[in-house]
Formats: C-alpha cells, structure tokens, sequence
C-alpha cells in the first residue's frame, strides 16, 4: 500500500500561520494552559481548512469539531517534532490524507516531550473505513522513524519537493 495515493496538493500548507505564542509576564498556569489550548485549536483550525479545499470534506465546521473532539481524548503528537491529527468522522466523503508544516521552530500540540510540533500528518476518513485508516497511519508510523525521510520533509520547499520526499521513503 502506498499512502501516497491519498494525498492532495490542495492538502499541503508548508508555512502554517498560526505562530507559537510567548507567555506574557505574570502569566499563571491556568491562563498559559488556555493560551496554549487556543494555539492547538488554531493550527487545527488551519489543518480542516486544508481539507476543506479538497471538496472531501461534508460540513467543515462539524468536521472540525470533530477534530477536537479526537485531540481532546489524547495529543495526536506522536514523535519529536511530529504529529498526526486523525479523526474518523461523518464528515469525511473519503479518506484522506493531507500535510502540514508549522513555520519558525514549531507550535504547542500537547506532545509527550513538551517540545514544539512542526510537522502534521492529516488523516480522516469515514468511519466504516477502518482497515484503511490504520493501513495508512502504520504507514505513517514507519516514516517517521526514517530520519532521512523527515529531514526531507522538514527541509522541503515545495509541494513537489513533499511528493518527491514521499515516493523515495514510501516506494521502499
């Protein structure tokens, strides 16, 4: 399986614009807590936006809430740098996939290290595509831990430069 396939130019935003935050002075716990909430909601805000564009994507507002809804119940950021926002929802004509970059050196995602996220894998799919969707993010799973295949995507300048990346780590 190639989960290249499922991917889309329109799915692929190499500058995010939503910008890690700075902690104003005297900030308290609580109110980074919410302030750090509100930048994850932001760049999955922009991650729906993207699917948006494929016309894949029944009610975008639902299937951002949707989206949430799955980070809300644990963090989608799975490795150093690296996440991968999933979501199996109504909204999803079909699966698919889509990709993402976070500018700068990356935003708040709640990951296991508590170090920024700079990459995002997007995948949603309906639900009765489950074979498929875990096919796809075991996939995933084993380009991660290619480290040329991730210097190559942090490094690419283009949406060709992502499919390139792509085809020479997932065509092994």
């Amino acid at each position: 399986m190639n989960a290249l396939r499922f991917l889309r130019p329109e799915c692929i935003n190499l500058a995010l614009s939503t910008r890690a935050s700075s902690a104003p002075e005297g900030e308290e716990e609580a109110q980074a807590r919410n302030r750090l909430n509100r930048e994850k909601e932001a760049v999955m805000g922009e991650l729906s936006e993207l699917f948006s564009r494929s016309g894949q994507i029944g009610n975008a507002s639902k299937f951002l809430r949707d989206l949430v809804n799955r980070e809300r119940k644990a963090s989608t950021a799975v490795a150093s740098g690296i996440a991968i926002p999933h979501v199996r929802t109504m909204q999803a004509k079909s699966f698919i996939m889509g990709l993402a970059r976070a500018q700068g050196d990356g935003v708040y995602f709640a990951s296991l290290d508590g170090e920024p996220t700079r990459l995002f894998f997007l995948l949603a799919s309906p639900p009765y595509e489950d074979r498929l969707y875990l096919q796809v993010y075991r996939e995933l799973a084993g380009l991660i831990l290619d480290e040329e295949a991730m210097a190559s995507l942090f490094a690419a300048a283009t949406t060709q430069d992502v499919f390139n990346a792509l085809r020479r780590h997932l065509d092994r």
